[in-house]
C-alpha cells in the first residue's frame, strides 16, 4: 500500500511515522534505526548538551545511514542550544524540529539556511502562528503525550481536527499514539503523519535499560501513578513565573521536561505518554514500524475501519 502524504514527500520518508524527540533517549543509534525502517529518526540536541557532541552525532548518523533524519531543538534560556543550531545548519541537516517558546528565533535561521522547519505546537492558535512564521509543518501535541505541557492543551482526538480546519501546512499528530489503530485514527482526523515516542522507549535500539523496558511493558495507563503525572499540566501562574526565570531548570521543571515529572522512577525516563498501554513486547524499531504498517493495511483491506467493510449489498460486520 502506498502511504504517500505531503509529509512523506517533504521529508523523503517511506512511512508517515516520525520518532519523538525523547529527551535523554534520542540517541543516534535509535534515530538511525527508525530512519532505516522507513520513518524519520530524531536526534535530541538537548540530550547531547554541547556543539561538539552534536557534530559528532551528525557525522556518526551519516556514516550509518543515507536516509533522512532530523534534530530536535527545544528553545529555552540555555544559550548553548543556539550554538548547537549553528552546528546543525553548518552540517546542513535537512530537517530541524523546534518546540517550546521563542521558536521563531530558531525558525528564521533554519529557513534562511534552506532547511525544513517543523514546529511542535500545543494549541491551534500557536500552530497558526508557526505557519505564519514560515514553518513547513507542525506537530500538534495532545495532552496524552509526553514532555512539554501547557494549561491550554486539549486531547489529541480534539486538537487534530480543530487544527486541520484552520491550517494550510501539513500536520503531524502526537500524543498517545502507539499502534495501528491510533496511527490510522490520527490520519483520519486530519494529520498527514504521526509522532511516536513512548513506544520507541521499549525498542531494542533505545538506550533504556532492559529492566526499565520491562517496567514499561507492565505499566497500566489506568493506574493513577502513571495516568496522573502524564496528564498533569502546570498552573498558568507557575508556567509564566518559570518561563521568565533565568534558571533553565525552572523552565524545564515547569513544563515537565526535567526528571521530576512524577512518573515512576523505575521507568527510567520522563518521556512517557499514555501510549504505554500499547507496549507489550521488546521489538526492534523496524519490527515495531512494520507491525504498525502491516496491521494498518490489514484493517483497511480486510476488516475495514471499525471492523466493518463495504460490500455491494451493503455494510456487513466481520
Amino acid at each position: 500500500m502506498n502511504w504517500n502524504t505531503r509529509i512523506t514527500e517533504m521529508l523523503g520518508i517511506q512511512y508517515p511515522i516520525v520518532e519523538g524527540s525523547m529527551v535523554g533517549l534520542g540517541s543516534v543509534e535509535l534515530a538511525v534505526a527508525v530512519s532505516e525502517a522507513g520513518g524519520l529518526g530524531m536526534i535530541n540536541a538537548f540530550t547531547l548538551r554541547t556543539p561538539e557532541r552534536l557534530r559528532e552525532a551528525i557525522c556518526k548518523a551519516r556514516s550509518l545511514t543515507n536516509k533522512p533524519f532530523a534534530i530536535n531543538f527545544s528553545p529555552t534560556m540555555d544559550k548553548t542550544l543556539l550554538l548547537m543550531l549553528d552546528v546543525a545548519i553548518e552540517e546542513k541537516v535537512p530537517i530541524i524540529e523546534t518546540s517550546g517558546s521563542r521558536a521563531i528565533d530558531f525558525g528564521e535561521r533554519i529557513k534562511a539556511a534552506g532547511l525544513i522547519w517543523i514546529h511542535k505546537a500545543y494549541t491551534v492558535k500557536h500552530a497558526l502562528k508557526a505557519e505564519q512564521d514560515g514553518a513547513d509543518a507542525v506537530v500538534m501535541m495532545g495532552i496524552e503525550g509526553a514532555g512539554l505541557k501547557t494549561p491550554t492543551m486539549l486531547t489529541t482526538f480534539v486538537t487534530i481536527p480543530l487544527a486541520a480546519r484552520k491550517l494550510k501546512i501539513p500536520i503531524i499528530a502526537a500524543g498517545g499514539i502507539g499502534d495501528a489503530r491510533t496511527f490510522l485514527g490520527a490520519l483520519t482526523l486530519g494529520a498527514e503523519a504521526i509522532t511516536m515516542g513512548s513506544v520507541f522507549c521499549a525498542v531494542k535500539e533505545c538506550p533504556l535499560a532492559d529492566r526499565r523496558k520491562q517496567v514499561l511493558i507492565e505499566a497500566d495507563p489506568y493506574d493513577p501513578k502513571w495516568r496522573d503525572p502524564i496528564l498533569m499540566t502546570p498552573k498558568m501562574d507557575t508556567l509564566k513565573e518559570a518561563t521568565q526565570s533565568e534558571d533553565t531548570n525552572d523552565v524545564l521543571i515547569a513544563v515537565g521536561r526535567a526528571e521530576d515529572t512524577g512518573i515512576p522512577k523505575e521507568a527510567g525516563t520522563g518521556a512517557i505518554s499514555l501510549a504505554i498501554g500499547f507496549i507489550d513486547e521488546v521489538l526492534t524499531a523496524k519490527e515495531l514500524i512494520d507491525k504498525i504498517i502491516d496491521e494498518a493495511e490489514e484493517i483497511l483491506t480486510s476488516s475495514g475501519i471499525g471492523g466493518w467493510r463495504m460490500k455491494k449489498s451493503g455494510l456487513n460486520t466481520i
